[in-house]
């Protein structure tokens, strides 16, 4: 039973359409911190391949970036580095390619979630996403994300994908609007998505996230955690002096799947989802003030 006090809704998921979260490959430095500890804007790719661990840039801009807390371009969103890609005014003309290196090589015909952070620098670029096997190749492109869904703060995008090839590498582009274009990214992160028994296909394989504003995580998306996390499906919120007013769980179809909200007398501290699927679930965390983030927790009967 879940507190009375709570708000609470729930909303129905199809059984046969929820996908599992599953072990599997990650990056090696999907949020940029094995670096040099340099500011390096438009760098050599030579420069930014010896400074910046597990990542290599090749595109024929030739001039990508990492950043931290003190460049001067605002905030990382996962950890205090984040990289950037320029792309130029029309499909002829050049632009930048990083590929990323995983822990191990996807398999084939096997579905993944790729989960990511973005954010404009002023206009943004088309992003396309692939797949290889060598660190200087651009990959076999799985999804484009729209330069329509990035915006002028960090937004995270989440694409469900079925692996074209065993690559080892997940290579981005970005690719030219009709304009000179740039974005910032950060926190990439990879899982395994395993089917339950007869599947249905999935219908959303983009999901959209904004985030409220440039937050800086040390003062704000560090304050909150999960515990346990994993966990069966009970799960204590830790905001530390960060006030909570609302908690909305979401599956990973991108759909709702509870709400929580804070009322006079109570604070929005737990989430209950034992009556729930198995897998990954994201949360998103909105404070009094306005602010918001998206986190993880995953839920496991194995624990």
């Amino acid at each position: 039973m879940k507190k009375p006090n709570f708000l609470y809704l729930a909303l129905l998921v199809i059984p046969l359409a929820f996908p599992l979260i599953g072990t599997g490959q990650d990056f090696l430095n999907g949020s940029f911190e094995k670096n040099g500890n340099l500011c390096l804007i438009n760098a050599s790719p030579s420069v930014f391949n010896a400074n910046v661990k597990n990542t290599f840039a090749f595109g024929n801009f030739r001039l990508p970036d990492i950043a931290g807390p003190n460049c001067g371009h605002g905030f990382a969103k996962d950890g205090n580095w984040f990289v950037g890609l320029v792309a130029g005014s029309t499909s002829k003309n050049p632009s930048e390619i990083i590929n990323l290196e995983l822990s191990g090589s996807l398999r084939k015909g096997s579905k993944y979630s790729l989960t990511f952070w973005a954010k404009q620098r002023p206009i943004a670029p088309d992003i396309e996403l692939g797949l290889c096997n060598i660190d200087s190749l651009e990959g076999q492109i799985f999804n484009t994300v729209s330069h329509a869904n990035i915006g002028a703060e960090w937004t995270e995008v989440t694409v469900v994908f079925t692996a074209p090839n065993n690559g080892n590498f997940i290579s981005v582009r970005a690719s030219s609007p009709g304009q000179i274009s740039g974005v910032w990214l950060d926190g990439f992160e990879m899982n395994e998505i395993v089917q339950a028994s007869n599947p249905e296909t999935i219908s959303k394989t983009l999901i959209i996230k904004n985030n409220a504003g440039e937050i800086p995580k040390s003062n704000f998306r560090n304050e909150i955690s999960f515990f346990p996390n994993p966990s069966e499906g009970l799960f204590k919120v830790n905001a530390e002096s960060s006030d909570l007013a609302s908690i909305v769980v979401y599956n990973m179809l991108g759909s709702p799947v509870q709400e929580y909200l804070a009322t006079e007398n109570q604070i929005v501290d737990r989430i209950d989802l034992t009556e729930e699927q198995p897998g990954m679930y994201f949360v998103e965390l909105a404070m009094l003030n306005g602010q918001k983030v998206i986190k993880r927790i995953v839920v496991s009967r194995h624990l």
